[in-house]
């Protein structure tokens, strides 16, 4: 479920045009607009030159997130020279929202599909957040339907769980979506995940 960006109101994902939609209304698109307000970013990625910009792609029934440059031209996870600094992201019109591409210390953990047909959180989910809840950055995906977790390690192997729970986690050679729509009050600011990696490493085994 996409939320609008301003007052938090379930949307349509799409517009009739087919782009993902960010506002609930014309009434709130402005009311964004003459607040200007600053996005929460942790301040060690807000200071890094490691942002792009992404665009769903439909591909069959499913769908992918196509990382771009900040004028639209195709990016790489892993080439610096098509990332960017922030504001420059932020200004970008390019695609549908703002990505970071991980490394250089930089990791995030991806719950995916991690609440119940009644919004309620699935028990894994909470388990991998008991460690870290109200000490790192925690947002809301894209989609709604998951929760992006992000921290610090060193870079490691990528590691993806399907089944038992629906997770990923990437400290290297991946760039993730980024919304800075907090998950509950989530402090903006990143705490070292390494024990959540090897959690996620002994279950994926």
């Amino acid at each position: 479920m996409t939320r609008c960006e301003f007052c938090g109101k379930p949307i349509a994902e799409h517009s009739g045009r087919g782009r993902r939609r960010r506002f609930c209304s014309d009434a709130c698109r402005q009311r964004a607009h003459r607040a200007d307000r600053r996005m929460p970013v942790p301040p060690d990625m807000a200071m890094a030159d490691r942002w792009l910009r992404w665009q769903l792609v439909h591909r069959g029934e499913g769908t992918s997130k196509r990382p771009l440059r900040f004028d639209g031209a195709p990016a790489s996870n892993t080439d610096p020279a098509t990332w960017t600094s922030l504001p420059t992201a932020e200004q970008s019109k390019a695609g549908d929202g703002l990505g970071f591409a991980l490394g250089g210390g930089f990791a995030c953990i991806d719950l995916d599909h991690c609440y119940d047909s009644r919004g309620h959180l699935a028990d894994w989910a909470k388990m991998l957040l008991a460690p870290v809840a109200g000490r790192t950055w925690v947002e809301i995906s894209p989609s709604g339907r998951g929760l992006h977790i992000w921290g610090r390690c060193a870079e490691r192997r990528g590691v993806k769980i399907r089944g038992l729970m629906d997770a990923e986690a990437y400290s290297q050679g991946r760039y993730m979506t980024y919304t800075g729509h907090a998950w509950r009050d989530s402090p903006a600011k990143l705490a070292d995940l390494t024990y959540l990696f090897d959690i996620i490493e002994k279950l994926a085994i």
